[in-house]
């Protein structure tokens, strides 16, 4: 059990590492949800998605501001207890405020850029129904107190509650400028600052049956919090072989970094040490976008994000296997369209397949993911000529479900991991000057 024990430590980190994932096919603007696609992008949110890009449009000096609310739900059903009965543990993720600025100020060929907000991450998860992991750990430690002449009665007697949530956000931003060569090759570079904030809080209730006011285990809690900061390097390069046609490609990467172990109120749960630290990083990418302009009124898009895990190094866990290759090299590909209907309203649907990264042996109740399909719809309207607002929708659908078989326990047992579907919304406005 001790191994156990251990391995749900490298499970809550390894979680730690997931959500410092920085993947741009994440929240840079409200535009995002209208199309899942912006890779190419030349208008107000290019210092988020295509840095080269924003070189592209008119002199001057723009603002964007967007927030992306977000809601999603996983379900675990676990048969692993002493009455084999198929149980579904449910977590929530949501954010009422997911805030995004980007800054551009343009000038002939130059152009400086800004962008400030989640770097990566964002959302707090919610397990109020606890984790099938804890409870049999909570039982286990029924187990050895009644072989121990601690407890009374049979493990039968005893009932086990828990709950946990935790979160993740990187917040920071980066600054950068671009410069047009040409009428077709353009370039930019940004470094970028991120300073990571990770939370795990939950606690484990054990408690006598025949005498429910009784606690004959203290409560096991954990408190936990994790910290680190990073810096990065953008590149970017737009290529325009042809007027209507705009080909961006752009790279990041990100230092390592050291996330360090605050336990508050010696809250461990006997699974952390305060002042311990954890090897960390976001992950390095390659983002292609195309746009290609149809007609005057039809734009269409195309979006490849590659996740590179390949060039990460981390911590071993304990059996000596690298934490970064739990993952394999991902990518995500989608396509848009957007269709200009007056001067003033812009409307736009877009999908966008991504494929699970994370390694199915190493998927764990505290990280997985299915392979999804997430569909975008929404609108842009000028309210004058310096001055627009953009609403997107995103829902995301899971295409598959996870099921394991265990032997881990006292008796063989299944369980079944499940992506309920994600719902975003995306309201911004920007302000030319």
């Amino acid at each position: 059990m001790k191994r156990n024990i251990l391995l749900l430590s490298i499970f809550v980190l390894g979680t730690m590492v997931a959500m410092a994932d920085y993947n741009p096919a994440n929240n840079g603007s409200a535009s995002k949800m209208k199309t899942g696609n912006r890779n190419a992008s030349t208008t107000t949110d290019a210092p988020f998605y295509n840095p080269a890009g924003t070189v592209w449009g008119n002199d001057g000096f723009t603002l964007e501001f967007s927030t992306i609310p977000f809601y999603s739900t996983k379900s675990i059903f676990d048969n692993g207890n002493f009455t084999a009965n198929n149980l579904e543990y449910k977590s929530k993720t949501s954010s009422l405020l997911y805030p995004a600025l980007n800054l551009t100020y343009k000038k002939d060929r130059f152009a400086l850029f800004m962008f400030a907000g989640i770097t990566n991450g964002g959302g707090a998860g919610n397990y109020n129904d606890g984790l099938p992991t804890f409870e049999r750990l909570g039982y286990f430690n029924v187990i050895t107190g009644i072989m121990g002449g601690l407890l009374p009665g049979a493990v039968t007697d005893y009932g086990v509650k828990t709950s946990f949530k935790g979160s993740a956000y990187g917040v920071g931003g980066w600054l950068g400028a671009a410069y047009r060569v040409n009428d077709w090759l353009s370039v930019g570079g940004a470094f970028q600052y991120s300073r990571q904030m990770n939370h795990q809080e939950g606690w484990l209730d054990i408690t006598y049956t025949p005498t429910p006011s009784a606690v004959p285990i203290p409560r096991t809690e954990i408190d936990v919090d994790f910290t680190g900061q990073s810096f990065g390097f953008i590149g970017s390069v737009d290529l325009k072989p042809m007027p209507n046609l705009l080909i961006a490609n752009t790279f990041r990467y990100f230092t390592e970094m050291e996330l360090e172990t605050r336990v508050n109120d010696n809250k461990s749960g006997g699974l952390f040490t305060d002042g311990d630290t954890v090897k960390s990083t976001y992950v390095p990418t390659y983002n292609l976008g195309v746009a290609y302009n149809a007609n005057e009124k039809l734009t269409l898009h195309y979006n490849m994000n590659v996740s590179l895990y390949s060039m990460l190094s981390l911590d071993e866990d304990v059996d000596g296997v690298n934490v970064a290759e739990y993952y394999h090299n991902g990518i995500d590909f989608g396509v848009a369209a957007e269709y200009q209907f007056t001067e003033k309203f812009n409307w736009g649907v877009g999908c966008t397949y991504a494929p699970y990264k994370m390694k199915r042996q190493y998927q764990s109740e505290m990280e997985f993911e299915n392979n999804t399909i997430w569909l975008n719809t929404g609108a842009s309207l000028k309210l004058k000529e310096n001055l627009g607002f953009d609403l997107g929708f995103q829902v995301g659908l899971a295409t598959q479900e996870r099921k394991v078989e265990s032997t881990e326990w006292v008796v063989p047992f299944n369980q079944k991991y499940e992506n309920g579907p994600s719902y975003s919304m995306g309201i911004g406005f920007w302000y030319k000057f």
